[in-house]
């Protein structure tokens, strides 16, 4: 589904020689929607780079760039709130989207959320699996990792599922 942003870009892009009541009238919106929608567009245009931020590919681009850096660093790197704002003002993402540390935590908690319930459809597969007599097909990796104490972790490399085990105190040696 496209964004507003991204149909009014398409549409000026298509045909800069129409006025804003065209593009309007063929977008199907209110003209002053067009026209406070091309102000803000002009504000966001600061940086040669915001022009491809307002394609659909761009912000499609962004969305995962947003949730990536959120997922690595956030999520997996521990990196805070305000440090990841920070990044996202150097790279200049502040014209385009709303990137304050609670907007930013507030990500990361649906992020959190959305691993969960993966989690949980995978545990359900799994259930509906054995409980059909299915052959469970897995692919392992396993490594250890240190964090305070030694953990031993087993992923399904086809589903992406982890299996952890902290081993007790005697199995470290």
């Amino acid at each position: 589904m496209k964004s507003i942003w991204s149909k009014i870009f398409e549409a000026k892009s298509k045909s800069p020689e129409k006025s804003n009541r065209e593009i309007a009238k063929a977008l199907k919106m209110p003209a002053s929607t067009l026209n406070y929608q091309s102000k803000r567009q002009k504000e966001r245009n600061q940086y040669e780079e915001s022009l491809f931020w307002e394609s659909e590919a761009g912000q499609n681009f962004v969305k995962r760039l947003i949730v990536g850096v959120l997922y690595t660093f956030g999520i997996k790197g521990g990196i805070g709130a305000e440090r990841i704002e920070e990044f996202f003002d150097q790279i200049r993402l502040h014209t385009h989207v709303g990137i304050s540390p609670s907007s930013i935590l507030r990500t990361l908690k649906e992020i959190e959320v959305n691993i969960l319930k993966y989690k949980e459809l995978q545990e359900q597969d799994i259930k509906k699996a054995a409980a059909y007599g299915e052959q469970l097909k897995l692919v392992l990796g396993l490594d250890e990792t240190w964090l305070d104490k030694m953990l031993l972790v087993c992923q399904d490399l086809s589903s992406g599922y982890l299996f952890l085990k902290n081993p007790p105190q005697d199995e470290i040696r």
